[in-house]
């Protein structure tokens, strides 16, 4: 319970004004009494925010009676679905992010839309669950959840801090709308589902129930802080290549760094980071997926994913790094004393 109260307390300041809005419950999670009354206050709290101060409100009913249904059949389907209505209800959600930011530049169906997607995952689990602030301090899935809403947020926010920040960013995504907007939707589909998988491991850790006391509990919560500590890594990670990549000039060949911190333990601690929060996610859900084969297909083909992008975007920037520094003295020095890519004692 100890080390539940730290990793809450870590995570209880940055969701405290969304799970605010959360509706408390003293009932279990998977109640079946409760149920309805969950999918009905998501709907709620979904379109009522459709009523803005100022708007048309006739459209914003009609809205809300399009939407109403629809809110109330993706959290049914998160809530007490079959596994693969699940999944169908994260994907729904994770297409709601990400088509739009398709039409908007190209490159955010794989950046900027990462995280926001990843985000309003969580968020969607959460409310669906009804999620109090007792149970976000007591319960490791919760805790899991409030985690992945976090980083999927400072995801987001990073990237487009980047983007707008660093003249080489904003072209390099600028460079990716090649494809007229309309045809951008396959892609953004296939992406959304990419995301759906590779967070899923999130909701089914909240659907299901792990023994007290036992070694999957355990699991649950040693992989919880895993992937805590993965994002803590990569967010500290990105802020010393930001800071380092805004002294360098446009179009200099000269090595900037980062050389110092984490960068001294791997050469893409970024990446590290980012590896140990998805692995984390996984195990921690992977303890509730039981006989699942929906759920450890999903979960897996999701991690598996990360994973290679993760491994091959390394190798590829490692090439890159040698072909443009190599023959630099700063850059030499740094290479050869951080032995290692990602991770630690494997070249």
């Amino acid at each position: 319970m100890k080390l539940k109260s730290l990793l809450a307390s870590f995570c209880l300041g940055a969701v405290v004004r969304g799970a605010a809005s959360f509706v408390p419950t003293k009932h279990h999670l998977h109640h079946t009494t409760t149920t309805v009354i969950k999918q009905r206050t998501y709907s709620k709290q979904l379109t009522s925010s459709l009523n803005i101060r100022g708007g048309d409100m006739s459209m914003s009913s009609s809205l809300s009676s399009v939407l109403g249904p629809a809110a109330d059949a993706v959290s049914s389907a998160l809530v007490s679905g079959t596994p693969l209505r699940a999944i169908g209800g994260l994907w729904a959600i994770s297409s709601l992010v990400i088509v739009p930011l398709t039409f908007i530049r190209q490159g955010y169906s794989f950046s900027v839309g990462y995280g926001f997607s990843v985000a309003a995952l969580a968020l969607a689990i959460l409310s669906s669950f009804n999620i109090s602030l007792s149970t976000l301090t007591s319960s490791t899935p919760a805790i899991l959840a409030a985690t992945t809403a976090i980083y999927g947020t400072r995801l987001a926010l990073y990237l487009l801090l980047r983007e707008f920040s660093v003249d080489s960013k904003r072209k390099q995504i600028k460079s990716f709308d090649k494809t007229p907007r309309l045809k951008r939707v396959p892609l953004a589909l296939s992406v959304s589902l990419l995301y759906a998988f590779m967070t899923s491991p999130t909701l089914f850790a909240i659907r299901g129930t792990v023994k007290a006391g036992s070694a999957l509990e355990k699991v649950q919560l040693i992989s919880t802080i895993v992937s805590a500590v993965g994002m803590v890594l990569e967010s500290v990670a990105d802020q010393h290549k930001y800071e380092a990549k805004r002294k360098s000039k446009e179009g200099e060949d000269k090595f900037v760094g980062p050389s110092t911190w984490s960068y001294k333990l791997v050469r893409h601690p970024n990446y590290l980071g980012e590896i140990l929060f998805w692995v984390g996610l996984f195990g921690a859900g992977s303890v509730s997926f039981q006989k699942s084969i929906v759920a450890w297909l999903c979960g897996s083909l999701g991690l598996a994913a990360i994973l290679s992008i993760m491994l091959g975007a390394s190798g590829r920037l490692d090439a890159k790094q040698q072909e443009k520094y190599e023959g630099q003295p700063k850059y030499d020095e740094w290479r050869g004393a951080v032995k290692y890519s990602v991770i630690p004692f494997f070249k």
